[in-house]
């Protein structure tokens, strides 16, 4: 048992929300305080009707305030949160800050003045296309300077070995570099009962964006929808390419087969009533919404790159498959249409996995462990086991 410490989580977004890092950054505030740590959140004022103090899920919220002015509103809000850093920076052990953008290369800037443990959480997608870490960004100045900052920190929380690799060839120190997945919440997205196997129900939960692949999930959908009439894909979430997905079903002629009910506030639900999970990403950190179908004891078919590589066993918790290839996506699905028995088998696989690896107290107890000594080796098993077997 870790004694209790003091913990100030740092959201580089809107809070409340349906985000990843905002996720993750809830279950864990609430995790936290419940094992008895004292913890707080401060986040941007970015939706001017919410209040500046609040209580989300009895956890204390503070929304920082800073000017919009078009053009200078990122820089002043850097400005005003190292200040407000170096001002209240005695009132915390550690600041987990929730994505590697713009707030953890200003707080890197002023880290030789605080005490608190700074450590940053890089996802890998975000940081790594548009963001702070972009090859394609780096000869900017404000870039420049943000890298700078970001690279002064105590510690960072790589959610994935994709993450690691670049960080080591971005030029950041190995020993601040820890291996540590999210949690992801056993309790919540656990199936109770028997699942219904009697014909495929395919899921896809997430934004609605080019990265996705979803277009290419609809293609395949053509041919797992001739050979299996009763099959059914939904495609939750929202973003930009919506319409464009719901016109190109009605293009391919599988509407009655596909549905998109838009953002669901039941996830958890909507998970249990299917029975395969897939996901057709071209790039992805690490992915959270295949480890809630895991958690939720489904399968998965995805695609086979870095992050669903690292949480997914092909063969045992699911079936990868290359990229951008609508005929190999459909087989795979194809294939697990045709065998329930299989299913059901690989579900309860991804659910063992999740167990093991990503529970919430697993997790919780590696980044104590990073708080407290972030240049320490991290005990966590996804750092000393084979999370995979599929290089």
């Amino acid at each position: 048992m870790h004694a209790p410490i003091r913990i100030l989580m740092v959201v580089d977004g809107r809070y409340p929300a349906t985000g990843g890092a905002e996720m993750q950054a809830r279950l864990l505030s609430r995790s936290f305080a419940a094992a008895g740590h004292e913890v707080s959140v401060l986040v941007p004022h970015l939706d001017r009707s919410l209040p500046i103090i609040d209580r989300v899920d009895g956890i204390p919220v503070l929304r920082l305030r800073y000017p919009k002015i078009r053009g200078l509103g990122a820089i002043l809000l850097n400005l005003n949160f190292a200040l407000w850093l170096l001002r209240h920076q005695g009132e915390y052990d550690a600041i987990h800050i929730h994505m590697m953008h713009n707030l953890a290369g200003a707080a890197g800037w002023i880290n030789r003045w605080l005490k608190p443990t700074l450590i940053v959480k890089v996802s890998g997608a975000a940081e790594f296309q548009g963001g702070i870490l972009d090859p394609k960004l780096m000869a900017k100045p404000v870039h420049q300077i943000l890298l700078k900052g970001a690279q002064r920190l105590d510690a960072y929380q790589c959610i994935s070995k994709r993450t690691v690799k670049i960080m080591l060839e971005t030029g950041f120190a190995k020993e601040r570099l820890h291996l540590l997945p999210n949690a992801v919440d056993l309790v919540r997205f656990a199936y109770k009962g028997t699942r219904d196997q009697s014909s495929l129900r395919a899921v896809f939960v997430g934004r609605h964006v080019p990265v996705k692949g979803l277009d290419i999930l609809l293609a395949s959908w053509v041919r797992v929808s001739l050979q299996s009439p009763d099959a059914h894909l939904t495609i939750a979430g929202d973003g930009p390419e919506r319409e464009r997905l719901i016109t190109l079903a009605r293009q391919l002629r599988i509407e009655n087969s596909v549905s998109f009910p838009g953002l669901v506030q039941d996830v958890p639900a909507l998970l249990s009533s299917n029975n395969l999970y897939v996901q057709a990403s071209h790039q992805e950190g690490l992915p959270n919404a295949v480890l809630e179908a895991m958690a939720n004891g489904l399968p998965t078919v995805a695609t086979q790159i870095s992050g669903h590589e690292d949480v997914i066993t092909h063969g045992e918790s699911g079936l990868l498959v290359p990229p951008n290839q609508v005929e190999e996506l459909a087989e795979a699905i194809s294939h697990l249409s045709a065998n329930p028995n299989l299913r059901q088998e690989m579900g309860a696989s991804a659910r063992r996995f999740v167990e093991q690896y990503f529970s919430t107290e697993a997790v919780m107890q590696s980044l104590l462990a990073v708080y407290t000594q972030p240049s320490a080796p991290l005990s966590h098993p996804m750092t000393e086991a084979k999370v995979n077997a599929n290089r």
